[in-house]
């Protein structure tokens, strides 16, 4: 059909006033710029036509006019569902980014708690390897003390020899460091109470000559001691040396003065100013011999 033919049915078409209202809306709704110019011709030229008019070609106009309606509308539509869409698309983008950024804050929070987690488990690990230092120098430092008072048992006096003999003995090597420790001090402790104090003990010596005298003996703390027989026949003094303990006969001291000590200790008699000989660097004023001790029975 003819472009002039299509303008005549549109004509006719529109020819009645119902027609022509909807041209009028058609043509302020429609963005199709084709469309609009067709409409536009329609208006120009339906004063010129509106006698050619058949009932045949108001049916075909009317039917297109109305695919044109239904294509506008299909388009309004479409156009409506994209902008809801992208509303939507929006809506969940701002959403997503919202959720993106509140898992940032979270990984940021975790990531400064694990900070704080490494920095305190660094710094426990700094205190442990402290502590294992610290105990190590402990444990030799208690080992030191340890021979120490090793080296120091030959030279105690003879009742305190026995009992850290006892001690030493009893204790195993493979004690832990705090029970050697504990050994150590309980061993200097029983050492500090006999230097402070008085002491008697009985024990058998041996003469130069080879015979056994049965002697009572006064200590003076844990340096200095002196002994005598029961008759007062025997008597000497006791005192340690780079040896050990040593005991030494020695006539020129009196043994009324030591008897009577030993007797006011043991509340046989009363208590008077004594005189005794003190040992200086191992040696006495008078002719000495070694004595050979035995342990009490």
């Amino acid at each position: 059909m003819h472009g002039f033919d299509i303008m005549h049915h549109l004509l006719t078409l529109w020819s009645r006033p119902k027609r022509w209202q909807n041209m009028q809306k058609l043509y302020q709704n429609s963005k199709n710029i084709a469309l609009k110019h067709c409409l536009l011709a329609i208006f120009l030229i339906y004063p010129l036509s509106s006698a050619a008019t058949t009932p045949q070609a108001v049916q075909q106009l009317d039917a297109l006019v109305q695919q044109w309606l239904a294509l506008e509308q299909q388009q309004l539509q479409i156009q409506q569902d994209g902008q809801q869409r992208k509303q939507s698309l929006q809506q969940g983008i701002s959403l997503l980014q919202a959720e993106q950024k509140q898992l940032q804050q979270v990984l940021e929070r975790n990531n400064k708690q694990n900070n704080a987690v490494d920095e305190k488990r660094n710094e426990l690990l700094a205190q442990q390897q402290q502590l294992e230092q610290q105990q190590q120098q402990g444990t030799k430092k208690i080992a030191a003390l340890l021979q120490q008072v090793q080296v120091m048992q030959p030279q105690l006096p003879p009742p305190l020899q026995q009992l850290w003999q006892q001690e030493l003995d009893s204790l195993s090597d493979s004690a832990d460091s705090s029970i050697k420790l504990q050994r150590a001090l309980f061993l200097l402790g029983k050492l500090a109470e006999f230097q402070q104090r008085l002491s008697l003990d009985d024990m058998t010596l041996t003469t130069a000559e080879g015979q056994q005298v049965r002697v009572r003996q006064l200590y003076l703390g844990a340096s200095q001691a002196w002994f005598s027989s029961a008759d007062g026949s025997y008597t000497g003094i006791g005192f340690p040396a780079s040896t050990g303990w040593t005991w030494q006969f020695d006539n020129s001291i009196d043994s009324a003065p030591i008897l009577s000590a030993i007797a006011i200790l043991e509340k046989r008699a009363q208590a008077e100013l004594i005189s005794l000989p003190i040992q200086l660097s191992g040696e006495t004023s008078a002719p000495t011999s070694a004595a050979e001790q035995e342990k009490t029975p």
